[in-house]
């Protein structure tokens, strides 16, 4: 069975390792695809999600917290999916043991659901063999941020969520050089799904260049590996399997790096790193309607990094308004 997830802070290994295919919403089939009639302040990413949700009625999806219009989607599943919906609550605080210990239940809560759709209760073996394969995977996206072109490194990270798969273009490939005058700019912010990756596009052709992709799945969903303990010799399965979860809920809790986190500190000192390496003279704030995590960040941005911010709301995204606010914002930046 088809398990969607809403949040790259929900492990699809966990998802993987339960015998179910874990799905990214990014790049799903049918998602975000057309105009989507909205009610006032109700965001298009959401209304997706809920969409999704009642479409495929062979499907799962897994909702998140971290997003208020996303929590409010899932109480809006119509009540003949409700069996096929899941609301992961992931803990806005992070400095605490507490935050750990709701996380680690709440992939418990996660299991019991997944079991109930029909997957199975993993063995420790096959857990630490697919979290060896996701963090593989994540280390090669990770390492191709620098140098892969902003279009082909959303689709690749995407379609990592969507099959835990890697298809990145050759390091060299005969691609053309960016051009010296493009400016290198950073696209912060939101879900960026298929239907909206021609703003990489737009970008490029008002004279800039992402170099850092730090959307809901780009760069920074991408959480660096961490050790795993397998184990004593001769320790109980039992034992070993929990142990193992409590490392996957660490690892995941401790790389997570988003607005919804209080403080959240973590997701500026993680760009503030990128942004001085990669020259970045620019950021994009990419929010949708309602979501006021994002738009409230415009500011801060501006004082903490220095750098012009132009802010840029999903649902207004058409070609000639934004590609004219692209184009003004670069002149700025010449």
């Amino acid at each position: 069975m088809e398990v969607f997830y809403a949040s790259p802070w929900v492990p699809p290994e966990w998802i993987k390792a339960h015998g179910l295919e874990p799905h990214g919403i990014w790049l799903a089939r049918d998602f975000a695809c057309e105009p989507l009639p909205l009610a006032a302040g109700v965001c298009a990413f959401a209304n997706a999600a809920v969409r999704l949700a009642k479409r495929q009625t062979d499907c799962a999806v897994v909702f998140t917290t971290h997003c208020d219009q996303l929590r409010r989607g899932f109480d809006a599943v119509p009540e003949a999916a409700q069996t096929r919906v899941f609301l992961f609550n992931l803990p806005a605080t992070w400095r605490t043991p507490v935050a750990e210990r709701i996380y680690s239940d709440e992939l418990r809560r996660l299991s019991r659901f997944l079991v109930g759709l029909g997957g199975q209760a993993p063995a420790a073996s096959a857990l630490i063999e697919i979290i060896r394969q996701y963090s593989q995977a994540r280390q090669r996206l990770l390492e191709a941020a620098p140098w892969c072109p902003a279009r082909a490194y959303a689709e690749a990270v995407a379609r990592f969520h969507l099959d835990g798969s890697v298809h990145l273009p050759p390091e060299a490939g005969g691609r053309p050089a960016p051009s010296a005058s493009s400016i290198p700019l950073a696209l912060v912010g939101g879900p960026l799904p298929q239907s909206q990756m021609p703003l990489l596009d737009a970008i490029e052709r008002a004279g800039g260049r992402v170099v850092l992709n730090a959307t809901e799945a780009g760069e920074r969903s991408l959480w660096p590996p961490f050790p795993l303990d397998e184990g004593r010799p001769g320790a109980s399965e039992r034992s070993v399997y929990a142990a193992l979860l409590m490392q996957l809920a660490h690892g995941c809790l401790a790389n997570c790096v988003d607005v919804f986190q209080r403080p959240n500190t973590r997701l500026y000192d993680w760009l503030r790193e990128r942004l001085a390496a990669r020259h970045v003279r620019g950021i994009v704030l990419w929010h949708y309607v309602g979501c006021d995590l994002w738009r409230a960040e415009a500011q801060p941005m501006r004082e903490a990094f220095g750098l012009p911010v132009l802010l840029l709301d999903a649902d207004e995204a058409t070609p000639n308004r934004s590609t004219n606010r692209l184009e003004a914002f670069l002149e700025s930046l010449q």
